[in-house]
């Protein structure tokens, strides 16, 4: 089978992503770097800010076979159309409740802010004190960069709903910082590799990508165009490198114009070989 691991899924939540007002950069990188930890996305569902549409996509992924973690991201804060942690503790069935880590935090910076003399008083507002409103349970992931907590939630049946902030410095520094080091490690790492062809066209592809799925069951192959750059970037992803590696040669001796480029990757880092 082609590599495959405990799969995540991302729910983005926002009218502004739906609307194109607003570009989702955040689950790309979350995709990337869950891919390049060993815990690769399953999918990625965008739903608006409705507390009942982001309550049902994040049990439709909880329900899903094999998923282990859910990432939400965005929907947090101080305003009316902040609704995802409402949704959250819905799809988990947990209350809301006053997290002790979470105001502590917002209580601290609110203080510095107050020092600093950007706000007025150091008191705690309605608006921010309801950010530090969770489900129940859950353990906070410190946001060292705003004030609305990150979250991790045990739902208790193996698995873990995360929820992010969708500030996209904020979602950064959480997951570097907090969820990657604490709940992504030891994940089975794929080895990547990737023949680049200039102006190739698609189709002439199928027949050599055919025959390598067959030979190799164990490495998937794709076909990616690069139309602005008329390139065309063939992808082969396994568990194993040197049947990654093994599956690129076989490909090559069907294609025997060769590759502009060849690139490796393995994890975070890659090489490129003329």
């Amino acid at each position: 089978m082609p590599y495959t691991s405990a799969p995540t899924v991302l729910v983005a939540v926002g009218d502004e992503l739906l609307s194109g007002h607003t570009q989702d950069t955040n689950s790309r990188l979350l995709a990337t770097r869950l891919f390049e930890a060993g815990h690769p996305v399953r999918r990625i569902e965008v739903v608006a800010d409705d507390e009942t549409a982001i309550a049902a996509a994040i049990a439709r992924a909880l329900a899903e076979d094999g998923v282990r973690s859910v990432v939400v991201s965005g929907g947090i804060g101080p305003t009316p159309d902040d609704r995802t942690f409402a949704a959250v503790a819905l799809a988990v069935g947990r209350p809301l409740e006053l997290n002790p880590v979470a105001i502590a935090h917002i209580e601290g910076l609110v203080q510095r802010m107050h020092q600093a003399g950007w706000v007025e008083t150091a008191e705690v507002s309605e608006a921010n004190r309801r950010a530090a409103m969770v489900p129940a349970g859950a353990t906070v992931l410190t946001n060292r960069r705003g004030m609305s907590p990150g979250l991790a939630i045990d739902t208790g049946a193996g698995q873990t709903v995360f929820v992010l902030p969708g500030i996209p410095r904020e979602l950064s520094t959480i997951l570097e910082e907090e969820m990657l080091p604490a709940y992504f490690g030891g994940g089975e790492v794929p080895s990547v590799l990737e023949l680049r062809y200039q102006a190739v066209p698609e189709a002439e592809m199928d027949g050599p990508m055919r025959a390598v799925a067959g030979e190799f069951s164990d490495v998937s192959v794709g076909s990616y165009p690069q139309t602005d750059r008329r390139e065309l970037v063939i992808r082969f992803r396994g568990r194993d490198p040197a049947r990654v590696q093994e599956a690129a040669a076989r490909f090559g001796t069907l294609r025997p114009d060769g590759p502009a480029e060849r690139v490796v990757r393995e994890g975070t880092s890659s090489s490129r070989q003329g």
